[in-house]
């Protein structure tokens, strides 16, 4: 507030200068009524003047508004009734005019954000301070819940309405909340939309308090109407056939309603990989009780050109490239064909062409996936030239389960300085079984995976004699400690039914146990832990390995981490060792996962510091 002493130096600063202009006889042409107008206006100028660059004083800065101090309450109460009085850092903020809010404003403000909450009978005392206001409390006695009577008028029962309203936020004896009243009201109506109810309404939607008894009572009486159904389905803007867009959507002609279910098969067809965009339109009428849904589809496009330049600790240096046909035909079938070259040297490369073909099958996101490769590899155990021929069946059991039948032919020729054959053929079924807990393991905060998989040969199947049964099971689990730190777990074990002499000499390099690395054992180098034959890694029948890690989010887009890692690959269950590591990192979390800098040093032996790079998902 402007003191009166300060309203009197206005007014005499006005005064003169207002006679200064008159005596300046600039006002003598202009009549009196005009000349108090004047005077008025420059008396409001300077008083709005004085009060935007006023001198500091011992009084309390109101320049920005009022600050409160509220006494009396904590936690919900004090939040609500800041927030009613639109408070930031417990200063009320000037009127719209630019003056502090008055006594009466804030009182009322107060006993609405109290009633609110239950709080009808409150005491309120306000008073000035040396720092603005100090408000001072007295709850009292609540209204608290009393009878709730809930009406439902439906042709038939409908579940999703009647399990909402049993589970009703006013229970008896309950402080009453006038947020929880109104928002389960909006999620009824909310609900009976989402079933088909699109013409619900409230008969009779009645609170009633009555504060000398302290109890409030609840009456409604609410009309579900009728169900309406979905009338016709149109689909346009796609070349991809109906058929294939009616695996991932359940919208039909004839149905019930559901909002639900719309929702689900337009994130479902999204999801697909097939579209940019799907637009779902609908047209209700009222008389008829019906909808019309319309679905408005872009294609992505046809064809795509992807090339690759990378590196990573394991894999060295990193070049590729692509080439995707998206549409062979209308039922979405497709193929790429693709070279990779890795551990780039001036030298040297790993070198992996394959061709596959895809085809989509009758439930969604399930394929039958053929495939043509031919890899070069310099590995631990040697040089091997492998061609393969193989095919899968992907089958999407749900959102979270996923599993795959493969039957694997391949020739192999190995150049190795261990004592091994260099020439093999096989056949390999396998079988996989794969678990997310989240739909989107890149951006997990907490979760698990699991990934189970059996193989087998036999001597009907390869050439020499390769008989072997394997499974391999990997597990991972990220636990959220809080907002900022993560507790993150991976595990890893493999282990072959087969012949340790006939393993040594005729096992595929594909199907040999190696550990450390970017992914295995950090501090220690790629395929290193293995059995060795002639001072060559040549891979176990076993491996054990196991990843524990705590990071921290410091920074939107970036995480600390410390880790320790231990495992090994070996043959006999009876012997064998494991190695440890310790470590600490950096994590870049990005939209195709984390890019982590890793540096750890092994424990067993005199090694020094190992670094290592790696990018994906943290499940």
């Amino acid at each position: 507030m402007i003191s009166c002493h300060k309203v009197v130096i206005i007014i005499k600063l006005t005064f003169h200068f207002y006679q200064s202009i008159n005596h300046g006889r600039i006002l003598k042409q202009v009549n009196y009524p005009y000349r108090i107008r004047l005077f008025y206006t420059l008396i409001m100028a300077i008083f709005m003047l004085a009060n935007a660059f006023k001198v500091q004083s011992a009084e309390p800065d109101n320049s920005v508004g009022t600050h409160l101090n509220i006494m009396g309450v904590e936690n919900v109460l004090k939040t609500n009734i800041l927030r009613n009085l639109s408070s930031n850092e417990n200063v009320i903020p000037l009127s719209l005019l630019g003056f502090p809010q008055s006594d009466n404003y804030i009182l009322n403000k107060t006993r609405s954000a109290l009633q609110a909450l239950g709080y009808y009978q409150s005491v309120l005392t306000l008073a000035d301070d040396k720092l603005g206001k100090i408000l001072t409390i007295d709850l009292q006695a609540p209204v608290r819940w009393q009878n709730t009577n809930i009406v439902l008028n439906c042709e038939d029962e409908i579940e999703g309405i009647s399990q909402l309203i049993a589970h009703h936020p006013f229970t008896q004896g309950k402080i009453i909340n006038h947020g929880d009243y109104s928002d389960f009201k909006a999620s009824l109506q909310r609900q009976a939309q989402a079933l088909g109810l699109l013409n619900a309404t409230f008969l009779t939607s009645v609170l009633n308090v009555d504060v000398a008894q302290l109890q409030a009572d609840v009456q409604w009486v609410f009309n579900c109407g009728a169900r309406y159904s979905i009338n016709q389905v149109t689909i346009a803007g796609t070349v991809l056939s109906h058929d294939l867009i009616n695996r991932y959507s359940t919208i039909r002609s004839g149905d019930t309603y559901s909002q639900l279910d719309i929702i689900a098969s337009q994130q479902a067809l999204n999801r697909s990989g097939f579209f940019k965009s799907v637009v779902v339109e609908q047209s209700v009428n009222h008389l008829t009780k019906t909808v019309d849904i319309s679905l408005s589809i872009l294609d992505t496009d046809k064809y795509e050109l992807k090339t690759l330049l990378g590196y990573g600790t394991d894999s060295g240096g990193k070049l590729g490239v692509s080439w995707r046909n998206r549409r062979v035909n209308s039922q979405a079938h497709q193929y790429v064909a693709s070279v990779d070259f890795n551990k780039v040297k001036l030298d040297i490369a790993d070198i992996h062409a394959t061709f596959q073909y895809q085809i989509p099958l009758d439930k969604a996101n399930s394929q039958w996936i053929n495939l043509v490769s031919y890899q070069i590899k310099n590995e631990e155990i040697g040089r091997s030239k492998i061609f393969t021929l193989e095919s899968v069946f992907v089958n999407k059991i749900d959102p979270n389960w996923s599993s795959q039948w493969s039957i694997a032919m391949a020739q192999e020729q190995l150049e190795s300085n261990a004592d091994v054959n260099r020439s093999l053929q096989y056949i390999v079924p396998s079988w996989q079984l794969n678990y997310y807990s989240v739909t989107d393991p890149f951006f997990a905060i907490s979760g698990w995976r699991w990934q189970s998989i059996f193989r087998f040969s036999g001597e009907q199947l390869s050439d020499p004699d390769i008989k072997f049964l394997q499974t391999d099971q990997k597990i991972k689990r990220i636990w959220s400690l809080n907002n900022n730190w993560r507790l993150l777990l991976r595990a890893r074990l493999g282990t072959t039914w087969m012949n340790t002499d006939d393993f040594n000499r005729s096992m595929p390099s594909n199907y040999r146990f190696f550990a450390g690395g970017d992914v295995s054992v950090r501090g220690y180098k790629h395929q290193s832990l293995s059995p060795v034959e002639n001072e060559v890694a040549i891979g176990g029948k076993h491996i054990v390995s196991s990843s524990l890690e705590v990071d921290y989010l410091f920074n939107d887009d970036f995480r600390w981490a410390v880790f320790t890692d231990q495992g090994n690959a070996f043959n006999d269950w009876r012997d064998w060792k494991i190695y440890k590591s310790i470590g600490t990192g950096l994590r870049w979390v990005t939209p195709v996962g984390a890019i982590r800098l890793d540096i750890a040093k092994a424990l067993d032996g005199n090694k020094g510091w190992r670094f290592h790079i790696t990018i994906g998902p943290d499940l």
